[in-house]
């Protein structure tokens, strides 16, 4: 069975990404507007995507969480950690989530409304690793670590995009994500780039994790109409953020 073909959206929303980590200074900021717009796209595509009830009221929750925590992770860091600022818009987003099911005037597919958008909040709020991950870095002086985990990802998802044979994109995927990942980490680092064993585990735990998410994500019938795609291809650039700022926080 072939995949549907796409745009190559998700690619370049990582690729983006990439090219955020090398400017510098300004590069936490940036990171959290591109982040806050991948939380957008995925906020507006996921009631589509999941075939929720009241569309609205979940856009509105899962959107604002994502732009919440991009925010939280630049303003706050004096008054409490980033990573305590997204734990607490994850603990907004699911109370969001249940005022969302009770101000419905109709009921129907409470469960599934619920649930979804709560996956959907968690979805967003943790894309903003991606902002932690960078700031981190960026006062180490070690930014290629992000820039490498970004550039597998863009990888990654480029050959996610292509109508092969599930097996065979998956295959490439990961060896696409992870190879390009592993001569980044091992090249842009100089003394201090990773050696072999760490380039290829962190680069098969990107590749095959942005894979999975994408196969995920990508295995209903409805991903395959424009709406629900943006879903598709920004979900998992928000969750391989959790990988960058794992791999900063282990391996820094």
């Amino acid at each position: 069975m072939t995949a549907p073909e796409r745009a190559p959206l998700g690619a370049a929303l990582a690729l983006l990404l990439t090219v955020i980590t090398l400017t510098g200074h300004l590069s936490p900021l940036l990171m959290a507007i591109a982040v806050a717009l991948v939380g957008l796209m995925v906020g507006l595509a996921w009631p589509a995507l999941l075939e929720l009830p009241s569309p609205l009221g979940t856009r509105i929750v899962v959107s604002a969480a994502g732009a919440a925590s991009a925010l939280i992770t630049v303003l706050a860091p004096e008054r409490i950690s980033p990573v305590t600022g997204i734990l607490i818009v994850c603990a907004g987003g699911v109370l969001a989530s249940f005022i969302h099911q009770m101000c419905r005037p109709v009921r129907d597919g409470l469960t599934a409304s619920l649930t979804g958008t709560v996956a959907g909040v968690f979805v967003t709020s943790l894309g903003a690793s991606w902002v932690i991950a960078q700031s981190q870095v960026q006062v180490e002086g070690m930014s290629w670590l992000v820039t490498a985990v970004a550039a597998g990802l863009a990888a990654t998802l480029l050959i996610d995009a292509t109508p092969l044979p599930t097996v065979v994109r998956f295959v490439l995927a990961v060896l696409a994500g992870a190879g390009t990942c592993l001569a980044l980490t091992t090249q842009l680092g100089g003394l201090d780039g990773l050696d072999l064993l760490p380039g290829v585990v962190l680069g098969l735990v990107v590749a095959v994790g942005a894979s999975c998410t994408h196969l995920l994500l990508g295995s209903t019938l409805v991903s395959r109409r424009p709406g629900p795609t943006l879903a598709v291809a920004a979900g998992p650039v928000a969750t391989v953020g959790v990988v960058a700022l794992l791999a900063v926080t282990l391996l820094l």
